[in-house]
Protein backbone atom coordinates (compact mmCIF):
# COMPACT_ATOMS: atom_id res chain seq x y z
CA UNK A 1 0.00 0.00 0.00
CA UNK A 2 1.33 3.57 -0.93
CA UNK A 3 1.74 6.34 1.80
CA UNK A 4 3.22 9.94 1.28
CA UNK A 5 4.00 11.48 5.16
CA UNK A 6 3.72 15.10 6.30
CA UNK A 7 3.95 17.14 8.84
CA UNK A 8 2.45 20.44 10.18
CA UNK A 9 5.05 21.72 12.56
CA UNK A 10 5.78 18.53 13.94
CA UNK A 11 2.08 17.50 14.32
CA UNK A 12 2.86 13.99 11.32
CA UNK A 13 0.14 11.88 9.29
CA UNK A 14 0.52 9.15 6.77
CA UNK A 15 -2.07 9.48 3.64
CA UNK A 16 -2.82 6.31 1.95
CA UNK A 17 -4.99 6.05 -1.40
CA UNK A 18 -5.86 2.54 -1.94
CA UNK A 19 -9.65 1.79 -3.56
CA UNK A 20 -9.58 -1.83 -2.55
CA UNK A 21 -8.91 -0.91 1.36
CA UNK A 22 -12.38 -0.93 2.89
CA UNK A 23 -12.88 2.27 5.03
CA UNK A 24 -14.07 -0.38 8.26
CA UNK A 25 -9.98 -1.53 8.48
CA UNK A 26 -8.98 2.15 8.73
CA UNK A 27 -8.93 2.04 12.37
CA UNK A 28 -6.59 -1.06 12.70
CA UNK A 29 -5.38 -0.03 9.62
CA UNK A 30 -4.07 3.61 11.70
CA UNK A 31 -2.94 1.64 14.61
CA UNK A 32 -0.14 -0.30 13.17
CA UNK A 33 1.16 1.90 10.70
CA UNK A 34 0.84 5.13 13.18
CA UNK A 35 3.37 2.78 15.65
CA UNK A 36 6.44 5.14 16.42
CA UNK A 37 8.72 1.75 16.34
CA UNK A 38 6.47 -0.86 14.32
CA UNK A 39 5.47 1.14 11.73
CA UNK A 40 6.58 4.06 10.29
CA UNK A 41 5.31 6.50 13.23
CA UNK A 42 2.82 8.93 13.04
CA UNK A 43 0.07 11.17 14.73
CA UNK A 44 -2.68 9.58 12.92
CA UNK A 45 -3.69 8.15 9.31
CA UNK A 46 -5.38 10.04 6.72
CA UNK A 47 -7.72 9.39 3.40
CA UNK A 48 -9.41 11.13 1.30
CA UNK A 49 -13.02 10.05 0.23
CA UNK A 50 -15.82 11.38 -1.81
CA UNK A 51 -18.08 14.08 -0.42
CA UNK A 52 -22.30 15.22 -1.24
CA UNK A 53 -22.06 18.17 0.35
CA UNK A 54 -17.91 20.01 -0.12
CA UNK A 55 -14.97 19.34 -2.74
CA UNK A 56 -13.44 16.66 -0.60
CA UNK A 57 -14.03 14.72 2.21
CA UNK A 58 -11.18 14.11 5.03
CA UNK A 59 -11.23 10.69 6.99
CA UNK A 60 -8.84 10.94 10.08
CA UNK A 61 -7.92 8.66 12.67
CA UNK A 62 -5.54 8.64 15.46
CA UNK A 63 -2.64 7.04 16.57
CA UNK A 64 -4.81 4.91 18.57
CA UNK A 65 -6.90 3.73 15.70
CA UNK A 66 -9.71 6.20 17.47
CA UNK A 67 -11.82 8.79 14.81
CA UNK A 68 -10.83 12.24 14.85
CA UNK A 69 -13.82 15.17 13.91
CA UNK A 70 -10.80 17.44 12.92
CA UNK A 71 -7.26 18.68 13.27
CA UNK A 72 -5.52 21.78 12.22
CA UNK A 73 -2.24 20.77 11.21
CA UNK A 74 -3.94 17.56 9.68
CA UNK A 75 -6.27 19.64 7.38
CA UNK A 76 -3.43 21.82 6.28
CA UNK A 77 -1.72 18.69 5.24
CA UNK A 78 -4.83 17.41 3.56
CA UNK A 79 -4.76 20.41 1.42
CA UNK A 80 -1.08 20.14 0.63
CA UNK A 81 -2.26 15.88 -0.35
CA UNK A 82 -4.81 16.98 -1.99
CA UNK A 83 -3.29 19.64 -4.47
CA UNK A 84 -0.05 18.18 -4.64
CA UNK A 85 -1.24 15.03 -5.70
CA UNK A 86 -3.61 16.20 -8.27
CA UNK A 87 -6.74 15.15 -6.46
CA UNK A 88 -8.22 18.31 -7.12
CA UNK A 89 -6.78 21.39 -9.06
CA UNK A 90 -8.13 24.39 -7.57
CA UNK A 91 -6.13 26.37 -4.89
CA UNK A 92 -9.05 27.21 -2.64
CA UNK A 93 -11.11 24.22 -1.94
CA UNK A 94 -14.33 23.20 0.38
CA UNK A 95 -13.20 20.19 2.74
CA UNK A 96 -16.01 17.58 4.30
CA UNK A 97 -14.90 17.07 8.03
CA UNK A 98 -16.71 15.85 11.09
CA UNK A 99 -16.38 19.05 12.56
CA UNK A 100 -18.17 20.61 9.70
CA UNK A 101 -17.21 21.76 6.10
CA UNK A 102 -14.57 24.10 6.09
CA UNK A 103 -12.09 26.05 4.04
CA UNK A 104 -8.47 25.39 2.93
CA UNK A 105 -6.38 27.94 0.91
CA UNK A 106 -3.27 27.38 -0.58
CA UNK A 107 -2.57 29.38 -3.15
CA UNK A 108 0.31 31.20 -0.67
CA UNK A 109 2.05 28.26 -1.13
CA UNK A 110 2.59 24.77 0.71
CA UNK A 111 4.49 26.61 3.34
CA UNK A 112 1.95 28.85 4.27
CA UNK A 113 -1.39 27.13 4.40
CA UNK A 114 -4.77 28.93 5.62
CA UNK A 115 -7.70 27.27 6.65
CA UNK A 116 -11.11 28.70 8.18
CA UNK A 117 -11.89 27.07 11.39
CA UNK A 118 -15.34 28.84 11.55
CA UNK A 119 -16.46 30.33 14.75
CA UNK A 120 -15.49 28.55 18.56
CA UNK A 121 -18.71 27.00 20.26
CA UNK A 122 -18.40 27.53 23.98
CA UNK A 123 -22.09 26.12 25.12
CA UNK A 124 -21.09 22.61 25.61
CA UNK A 125 -23.39 19.37 27.02
CA UNK A 126 -23.42 15.68 27.38
CA UNK A 127 -21.59 13.96 25.35
CA UNK A 128 -18.76 16.13 25.72
CA UNK A 129 -19.65 17.18 29.22
CA UNK A 130 -21.42 15.46 31.68
CA UNK A 131 -22.95 18.82 32.74
CA UNK A 132 -23.71 21.73 30.37
CA UNK A 133 -20.97 24.43 30.10
CA UNK A 134 -22.64 27.75 29.00
CA UNK A 135 -21.17 30.73 27.51
CA UNK A 136 -17.88 32.09 29.24
CA UNK A 137 -17.99 29.75 32.10
CA UNK A 138 -14.67 28.03 33.05
CA UNK A 139 -14.31 24.67 35.63
CA UNK A 140 -12.37 23.89 38.62
CA UNK A 141 -10.86 20.25 37.77
CA UNK A 142 -8.91 18.58 40.95
CA UNK A 143 -6.15 15.95 39.29
CA UNK A 144 -3.64 14.06 41.89
CA UNK A 145 -4.21 17.21 44.14
CA UNK A 146 -3.71 19.75 42.26
CA UNK A 147 -6.14 22.21 41.17
CA UNK A 148 -6.40 23.68 37.54
CA UNK A 149 -8.86 26.49 36.29
CA UNK A 150 -9.98 25.28 32.60
CA UNK A 151 -11.57 27.33 30.47
CA UNK A 152 -13.79 24.65 27.61
CA UNK A 153 -14.82 24.76 23.84
CA UNK A 154 -14.97 23.13 20.56
CA UNK A 155 -13.20 24.60 17.61
CA UNK A 156 -13.48 21.60 15.31
CA UNK A 157 -13.04 19.25 18.29
CA UNK A 158 -12.91 19.73 22.08
CA UNK A 159 -10.37 21.41 23.84
CA UNK A 160 -9.53 22.61 27.48
CA UNK A 161 -7.58 25.53 27.95
CA UNK A 162 -5.21 26.14 31.33
CA UNK A 163 -3.21 29.58 31.29
CA UNK A 164 0.05 28.56 33.32
CA UNK A 165 3.92 29.38 33.22
CA UNK A 166 4.52 26.41 35.13
CA UNK A 167 5.18 23.27 34.33
CA UNK A 168 2.41 20.82 34.70
CA UNK A 169 3.27 16.70 35.44
CA UNK A 170 2.67 14.19 33.03
CA UNK A 171 0.51 12.57 34.82
CA UNK A 172 -1.69 15.55 35.84
CA UNK A 173 -1.70 16.19 31.66
CA UNK A 174 -3.29 12.49 31.61
CA UNK A 175 -5.43 13.14 34.16
CA UNK A 176 -6.86 15.78 32.90
CA UNK A 177 -6.89 14.41 29.13
CA UNK A 178 -9.18 11.50 30.83
CA UNK A 179 -11.24 13.67 33.36
CA UNK A 180 -14.54 11.91 34.12
CA UNK A 181 -16.22 15.62 33.16
CA UNK A 182 -15.28 14.93 29.75
CA UNK A 183 -16.86 11.64 28.81
CA UNK A 184 -15.32 11.56 24.81
CA UNK A 185 -12.26 12.75 26.85
CA UNK A 186 -9.99 16.31 26.10
CA UNK A 187 -7.09 17.70 24.41
CA UNK A 188 -5.64 20.11 27.31
CA UNK A 189 -3.86 22.92 26.06
CA UNK A 190 -1.28 24.57 28.52
CA UNK A 191 -0.86 27.88 27.35
CA UNK A 192 1.88 30.39 28.35
CA UNK A 193 1.35 34.43 27.30
CA UNK A 194 4.68 35.68 26.24
CA UNK A 195 3.20 39.52 25.20
CA UNK A 196 0.07 40.08 23.09
CA UNK A 197 0.94 39.12 20.26
CA UNK A 198 3.26 35.43 21.41
CA UNK A 199 1.95 32.62 23.21
CA UNK A 200 3.62 29.46 24.02
CA UNK A 201 1.54 26.26 23.73
CA UNK A 202 1.93 22.53 24.69
CA UNK A 203 -0.81 20.65 23.69
CA UNK A 204 -1.92 16.62 25.45
CA UNK A 205 -4.31 15.56 22.66
CA UNK A 206 -6.82 12.47 23.40
CA UNK A 207 -5.73 9.43 21.61
CA UNK A 208 -1.85 10.54 21.30
CA UNK A 209 -0.49 12.25 23.83
CA UNK A 210 1.88 15.12 24.55
CA UNK A 211 2.14 16.27 20.03
CA UNK A 212 4.59 18.80 19.48
CA UNK A 213 1.90 20.61 17.57
CA UNK A 214 -1.73 20.95 17.54
CA UNK A 215 -3.27 23.54 14.89
CA UNK A 216 -6.86 23.15 16.60
CA UNK A 217 -5.03 23.86 19.90
CA UNK A 218 -2.93 26.43 18.93
CA UNK A 219 -6.26 28.51 17.79
CA UNK A 220 -8.27 27.65 20.51
CA UNK A 221 -5.78 28.73 22.90
CA UNK A 222 -5.43 32.12 21.15
CA UNK A 223 -9.33 32.60 21.00
CA UNK A 224 -9.15 32.26 25.09
CA UNK A 225 -6.49 34.51 25.36
CA UNK A 226 -7.73 36.76 23.35
CA UNK A 227 -11.54 36.64 25.46
CA UNK A 228 -9.71 37.31 28.44
CA UNK A 229 -8.00 40.87 26.55
CA UNK A 230 -4.47 39.25 27.00
CA UNK A 231 -3.56 39.61 23.46
CA UNK A 232 -4.44 41.58 20.06
CA UNK A 233 -6.47 39.72 17.21
CA UNK A 234 -3.57 38.28 15.67
CA UNK A 235 -0.91 36.09 17.52
CA UNK A 236 2.22 33.77 16.79
CA UNK A 237 1.63 30.75 18.62
CA UNK A 238 5.33 28.71 19.39
CA UNK A 239 5.31 24.83 20.04
CA UNK A 240 7.31 22.62 19.86
CA UNK A 241 7.97 21.48 16.10
CA UNK A 242 7.68 25.64 15.16
CA UNK A 243 4.86 28.30 14.62
CA UNK A 244 2.00 29.25 13.71
CA UNK A 245 -0.42 32.21 13.24
CA UNK A 246 -3.55 32.32 14.63
CA UNK A 247 -6.13 35.30 13.54
CA UNK A 248 -9.48 35.69 15.54
CA UNK A 249 -11.83 38.08 14.43
CA UNK A 250 -15.30 37.09 12.58
CA UNK A 251 -13.99 33.36 12.39
CA UNK A 252 -10.83 31.71 13.98
CA UNK A 253 -8.15 31.62 11.00
CA UNK A 254 -5.15 29.61 11.14
CA UNK A 255 -2.16 28.83 8.71
CA UNK A 256 1.43 27.20 8.66
CA UNK A 257 3.06 24.87 6.79
CA UNK A 258 2.94 21.57 5.25
CA UNK A 259 6.03 19.56 4.78
CA UNK A 260 6.66 16.31 3.23
CA UNK A 261 8.62 14.09 4.72
CA UNK A 262 8.52 10.68 2.87
CA UNK A 263 6.96 8.55 -0.20
CA UNK A 264 6.78 4.84 -0.14
CA UNK A 265 4.94 1.71 0.14
CA UNK A 266 3.82 -0.20 3.34
CA UNK A 267 3.93 -3.73 4.42
CA UNK A 268 1.21 -4.11 6.41
CA UNK A 269 1.52 -8.10 6.91
CA UNK A 270 4.87 -7.04 8.00
CA UNK A 271 4.05 -4.45 10.81
CA UNK A 272 1.37 -4.65 14.09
Amino acid sequence: MKFIKYHGTGNDFIFVDDKNIDESQLPEIAKKVCHRFFGIGADGLMMAGESTKADIKMNYYNQDGSVAPMCGNGLRCFGRYVHETGILAEERFMVETLAGILSVDVSRGYKDIVIDLNKPTYRLDYPDTVHPLTNGNSISLIVNGREYEMDVLFLGTLHGIILTADKVPDEDAYALCHHEFFPKWINVNFVQILDRKNIKLRTYERGVGYTLACGTGAASSQVIAHKKGLTDEKVKVHVDGGELNVLFADSVILSGPAVKVAVGEIMLENIG
